[in-house]
């Protein structure tokens, strides 16, 4: 029986910077013996409320549970992987009680931290992960070819120009670090990132995963 699920991916807005989706795809591919994923859709907003950005994601979990149906096949989710930093509290506040996340659909905010390690705080019930792990994970993705998208998505071209300027450097503190460079965003990578960290560390069974 074929595993597929749909993540939904979302990086939420700070001051004038976007907030950001992305429809990951996920699903187990027999021949190469691993989990695939593929980007099947990525758009991004600014200047709008917690409740406007409230209403799309429900809206989106609503159109991929609709699409949630292959026969002969284990599916579950879609799941909502969020930047829960800043935004995220009242935003998942507001997502309680709309009841978006029901049943076999399940929430996973992801707050980002420094270093290279990630955990789950059971107090919070926030996954804390650093972004220099996040990126590490996507890079590894593409490498081994188990990521791809869609060649007609509108925002490829902006996609490619947030990979291209990611930087990394080191901190005060000594450790090595990525983000965009000065002036550019990284909004549409975070939202890919995060559903491809959660795919692997909560859904890719009985495989190695860069988790500490």
């Amino acid at each position: 029986m074929i595993e597929r699920r749909y993540l939904l991916g979302v990086d939420l807005a700070k001051a004038l910077d976007f907030t950001s989706f992305a429809v990951i795809e996920m699903v187990y591919d027999g021949i190469k013996g691993d989990f695939m994923y593929h980007l099947r859709g990525l758009d991004r907003i600014r200047g709008v409320d917690y409740p406007t950005i409230v209403k799309l994601i429900v809206d989106a979990i609503k159109n991929l549970d609709s699409l949630n149906k292959w026969p002969n096949e284990f599916s579950d989710g879609p799941h909502l992987c969020m930047d829960a930093s800043g935004l995220g509290a009242p935003i998942k506040d507001y997502l309680k009680q709309a009841h978006a996340l029901t049943g076999p659909k399940k929430l996973y905010p992801v707050v980002f931290t420094g270093g290279e390690r990630a955990r789950f705080d059971p107090d919070t019930k926030n996954y804390n992960i650093s972004k220099m792990l996040m990126i590490s994970n996507f890079l590894s993705l593409m490498q081994h070819k188990r990521f791809d998208y869609a060649p007609d998505l509108q925002a490829l071209p902006l996609l490619e120009q947030e990979i291209a300027s990611f930087k990394y450097h080191l901190t005060p503190g000594g450790r090595t670090t990525a983000d965009a460079a000065t002036g550019q965003h990284d909004d549409l990578i975070s939202a890919i990132c995060i559903p491809l960290m959660i795919g692997e560390w909560k859904f890719r069974r009985g495989k190695v995963v860069p988790i500490i």
